[in-house]
């Protein structure tokens, strides 16, 4: 048998031309890239949820980086009249739902701003159904520093409003990027 000439061989198998030079370098970067993407470290900034900014009288704008929202329910005045009852008496789990006029909830309200790591608050009457049944109440957006954490704030709720049952509470984090 005799020996295949060289000029028979496949031209990008062979690294002495110019097209074989090429597909090294091309398998060399594809390999070099992918072993990249695998070994560097992810520093995917966290997607910023909400921007609050403070707009000065000469338009200067500030945005307050490290703050968070937190938002819950309280009860209304109103939440009582749609409660169950047993035997014609509110239940040990909901009597402190039951409030004769809103002055516990403007109380509550002078309690958040009290605390200094607190910016402010809103609140808005709404209807909604949890693990209970389909009522009304109050639903509060507290806008805090990030050091005001969710347990301070279930503290806070808890001791006020002397509920047995957990807090709910919803965070949106403003630690994402610009």
């Amino acid at each position: 048998m005799s020996k295949p000439s060289r000029k028979s061989e496949v031209a990008f198998a062979r690294p002495d031309t110019l097209f074989g030079t090429a597909c090294c370098l091309l398998v060399c970067a594809t390999i070099a890239f992918i072993a990249w993407l695998v070994i560097s470290p992810r520093f995917t900034p966290a997607r910023r949820l909400w921007m609050p900014v403070v707009i000065e009288t000469n338009g200067d704008q500030t945005v307050l980086g490290e703050t968070r929202q937190l938002e819950f329910w309280t009860p209304s005045a109103k939440t009582k009249d749609y409660l169950a009852k047993e035997g014609g008496k509110f239940g040990d789990k909901e009597k402190w739902e039951v409030l004769p006029n809103d002055a516990a909830v403007l109380q509550f309200g002078m309690v958040l701003h009290s605390n200094q790591n607190l910016l402010g608050y809103r609140r808005v009457e709404v209807w909604g159904q949890g693990r209970t049944n389909f009522k009304p109440g109050w639903w509060w957006t507290v806008n805090a520093f990030t050091n005001y954490s969710v347990v301070d704030l279930a503290h806070t709720y808890q001791t006020f409003w002397k509920a047995p049952q957990p807090v709910f509470i919803e965070v949106i984090d403003n630690r994402g990027s610009d």
